[in-house]
């Protein structure tokens, strides 16, 4: 069967006609559904388009998306194809790109993924697993390289959409086939292995992702087995041999309904049909030794981590199982480069020349990908003098076992010889309570505010690893973020006491004087987006206890907080069983914040201090400000918890409070203007004031004077304005 579609053969295949006069003057031999290639050029002769509109896309995918709409897409484009396949007419192209019109264009790259599988003479490779899909498919790209033509996944293209388009693209008879395809397109909503017809099905791994929808690893195995059912009459069943018992008894049974012939490779497994022997690690590079066939084979990588290693076995191993000379194939790997962000090693020089390298593994991440990433720094470390930093963003799509999984990290990592770890989304944060105090460099819910803290604990030749999903927070974006700042960064701290901490966080005051009746801000006085290493949920009680009308005058017993020393305003000692009124406690919550009488009001008024936390995480979300300014209840500097705010933060807490102004306290007063509002903060003063129609908001002043002098500043200010 000769490679490629003629026109006539395409309408006949999609039950298609043609749209005016124009028809096709050479074969078809690739497709596309979005423009992104069309877009830098990537297309040579005989390319069709497949028109997919907003409501075909929604409709399939049972959702409402963003997805644009095809027939406007290709304009900019029509000159660089041959063909379009589309619902609807395109009227502006009429007679000048031929055009084929169906019922459905989404269901026609199936239909000619089916076809173009008929004229696929040489050899396709199916890819699935939990994780590793990628890695291994790039790998077998490079070593292919300069040896056979392929037609290889691209990007995120291993869907139910994404593996039929390759499927289709096989029409062109490639010398081999490397398609991905995820746990989407083996769901029930269709196989697309029954499409593609892979000669070889490699599985990669079995995980803890999709937990969210298929809850257990034996589910992932029995939907990623869904593969097989495609695999051809005489095909081959590659498996890691190192995945858990019961996923690869699964495995392994569902491959025996197919075909006898089964291959297995293994980091430790001796008995698989190839293995690893031995490791050598260096600083920028690893010596490894396989055993394959009675034979020891030797080659060298850059940066490896275990799984990486174990992808390079199902790559070889599937080759070798092809023919192919293993000789041949191994000196190429020491310049294999996989994925951006994938165990990149980044070499950063520091402003003050300190030299660090990282590892970016930010690709994403799951829990096998996570320990292999943790086990690689170890190993690496040992050839740093520098400080070893763990940066670890939270494993996605967990489902309810996501807690219980991320604990698995603990015990890895308190033996990393990690000397600081620093964590990022809601489930790390817990793991890093777990951690010895002296190995916390901070938990953030902000990756920007992270980058920042970072490159002061970055010694000389010191190894930083990268690593977390890029879904479902702002992770993703560490991977630019830290080494710009370490680019930038000129100094390190002889220690990380918080004191030091906000002496190079937040160097200068700022401050801002805002018009409430305008909504408009008048200026600013020092440096105005300065940023706290404090939070802001003492301000936001004060705000709701207020709206819960205090009853000032009740009596409390004080509860034996951990925090229960120092003493009152009035002198009193803060003790387990000492009596003291709402009022008394209002008064430490605005002028001295301290913990007890925050959490005994947040338990008096609230029922328990989660539930105080959960209104002001509630009011905090619907006045739009910084997430990251309250993590904890009484809003102190914890290492564990790190908090941060701005002026513009203080601001929309300012018009909260504004209807409250009246019960806060007098700061000042000249001539006819008397300034109300609260000083705060431990580290570094903040203030919250309210004179007139105006809104006074300063942070990062050093001591209680430096704020009243500031208060005096601006009214004399403003007296002067008015005179």
């Amino acid at each position: 069967m000769t490679k490629g579609f003629f026109g006539d053969e395409l309408v006949s295949i999609l039950d298609g006609y043609y749209y005016g006069k124009k028809r096709l003057e050479e074969k078809i031999i690739d497709f596309e559904y979005t423009p992104r290639q069309l877009e830098n050029n990537e297309v040579g002769e005989g390319m069709c388009f497949i028109s997919i509109s907003n409501q075909r896309w929604n409709k399939e995918h049972n959702k409402r998306t963003n997805w644009k709409d095809g027939n406007v897409e290709i304009l900019p484009f029509s000159s660089q194809i041959s063909l379009i396949i589309t619902e609807e007419p395109i009227k502006e192209l009429k007679d000048k790109v031929t055009q084929i019109i169906v019922d459905n264009s989404y269901r026609s790259i199936q239909l000619i993924a089916h076809a173009a599988r008929g004229k696929m003479t040489n050899k396709v490779i199916g890819i699935t697993g939990s994780v590793g899909k990628s890695s291994t498919r790039i790998m077998l790209e490079h070593l292919l390289a300069g040896e056979k033509s392929y037609v290889s996944t691209r990007g995120n293209h291993n869907t139910q959409a994404g593996v039929p388009l390759y499927g289709a693209k096989l029409c062109c008879n490639p010398g081999i086939g490397i398609l991905e395809v995820s746990l989407n397109a083996l769901n029930n909503r269709g196989n697309q292995s029954l499409v593609i017809r892979p000669d070889i099905c490699l599985i990669t791994s079995i995980g803890e992702a999709h937990l969210s929808t298929l809850h257990s690893t034996e589910n992932v195995a029995k939907f990623k087995s869904r593969i097989f059912e495609g695999l051809t009459s005489d095909g081959l069943v590659i498996i890691n041999n190192d995945i858990e018992e019961a996923e690869l008894s699964i495995l392994l049974n569902n491959a025996k309904k197919r075909t006898a012939n089964i291959k297995l490779y293994s980091l430790k497994n001796k008995n698989a049909d190839m293995y690893l022997k031995r490791i050598i690690h260096k600083k920028y590079e690893s010596i490894i030794t396989i055993h394959y066939k009675s034979e020891d084979y030797q080659f060298k990588m850059k940066m490896p981590s275990l799984g990486i290693i174990m992808n390079t076995l199902a790559a070889l191993l599937c080759l070798a199982e092809l023919g192919f000379e293993l000789e041949n194939l191994l000196p190429k790997i020491h310049k294999y480069h996989s994925l951006d962000r994938v165990m990149q090693l980044k070499q950063i020089k520091t402003s003050d020349s300190r030299k660090v390298d990282i590892i970016d593994d930010s690709h994403n991440a799951a829990i096998p990908s996570m320990i292999n990433a943790i086990e690689t720094f170890k190993e690496k470390g040992a050839f740093y003098k520098g400080n070893k930093i763990l940066v670890l963003g939270q494993v996605a799509d967990l489902g309810d076992q996501s807690q219980k999984l991320h604990s698995k990290f603990i015990p890895l990592i308190k033996s990393s010889d990690a000397d600081y770890v620093f964590g990022h989304g809601h489930y790390m944060r817990e793991v890093i309570k777990e951690l010895p105090n002296k190995m916390i460099g901070g938990w953030f819910n902000n990756a920007k505010d992270m980058s920042r803290h970072i490159p002061f604990y970055c010694t000389e030749d010191s190894l930083v690893l990268m690593k977390g999903s890029v879904s479902g927070s702002d992770f993703r974006t560490i991977s630019y973020l830290l080494p710009a700042q370490l680019k930038r960064s000129n100094q390190i701290l002889a220690n990380y006491s918080p004191i030091n901490l906000v002496g190079v966080l937040q160097p200068v005051f700022g401050a801002s004087v805002f018009d409430l009746n305008k909504n408009k801000e008048i200026y600013t006085l020092g440096y105005s987006s300065t940023q706290t290493l404090e939070g802001l949920s003492p301000l936001i009680l004060l705000y709701l206890l207020y709206e819960k009308e205090i009853k000032l005058t009740k009596i409390t017993e004080l509860k034996g907080w951990a925090t229960n020393q120092g003493r009152t305003l009035k002198g009193r000692l803060f003790s387990e069983g000492e009596y003291f009124t709402h009022e008394e406690l209002l008064d430490e919550l605005i002028y001295t914040q301290h913990p007890s009488a925050i959490f005994q009001l947040a338990n008096i008024y609230f029922g328990k201090r989660n539930k105080a936390m959960k209104a002001i995480i509630d009011i905090a979300n619907r006045i739009e400000i910084n997430p990251s300014a309250t993590l904890n209840l009484s809003g102190r500097y914890r290492v564990k918890e790190q908090q941060t705010y701005k002026l513009e933060d203080l601001r929309l807490i300012g018009r909260l409070l504004k209807k409250q102004k009246d019960n806060l306290p007098i700061l000042l007063t000249k001539g006819e203007i008397e300034v109300r509002g609260i000083i705060f903060g431990k580290l570094r003063y903040s203030t919250l004031s309210f004179y007139q129609d105006k809104l006074i908001t300063a942070s990062g002043l050093k001591t209680e004077e430096e704020v009243y002098h500031l208060l005096n500043l601006i009214i004399d200010k403003e007296v002067k304005r008015k005179k």
